[in-house]
């Protein structure tokens, strides 16, 4: 006949075991929260509607101004105003960005105040400038 074990009372060995069950769903959660938050990132910036164009499709490249409808603008997305676009450029052409400037205008920037933007950042020592356009819908 066998014995069976009566029900040991409480020992005061120390469980050495960790539950991960709980560590998990914080990493899970955490995830989540940084994939959301990064496309927020990514969109980040001046919000601008681009010009159509058939010739439309190559990336910017060395330095990009954004200039919003409303007069906002930004140098590689840090927000400067007229009288500050020069000394960003020339900063940026010192860290050692091509001297090349792309001008993300809104359709709605009156020409004049492309004209002058463009003025300042020949000044600057840009070499080339270009604006950005998005491609016509067929």
């Amino acid at each position: 006949m066998a014995l069976s074990r009566i029900a040991e009372p409480p020992s005061d060995e120390v469980v050495a075991e960790i539950n991960i069950t709980p560590l998990t769903d914080v990493f899970l959660v955490l995830l989540i929260i940084f994939m959301v938050t990064s496309t927020a990132l990514i969109q980040s910036g001046l919000n601008v509607n681009l010009p159509r164009s058939r010739a439309a499709g190559t990336q910017p490249q060395g330095v990009t101004i954004t200039v919003a409808a409303d007069g906002q603008m930004a140098v590689n997305d840090q927000r400067t105003d007229l009288a500050g676009l020069g000394e960003r450029l020339r900063a940026a052409f010192a860290s050692g960005k091509d001297p090349v400037v792309t001008i993300r205008g809104d359709e709605r920037v009156i020409l004049g105040s492309l004209v002058e933007i463009m003025d300042i950042a020949r000044r600057s020592g840009a070499e080339k400038i270009g604006v950005a356009t998005r491609p016509v819908e067929r």
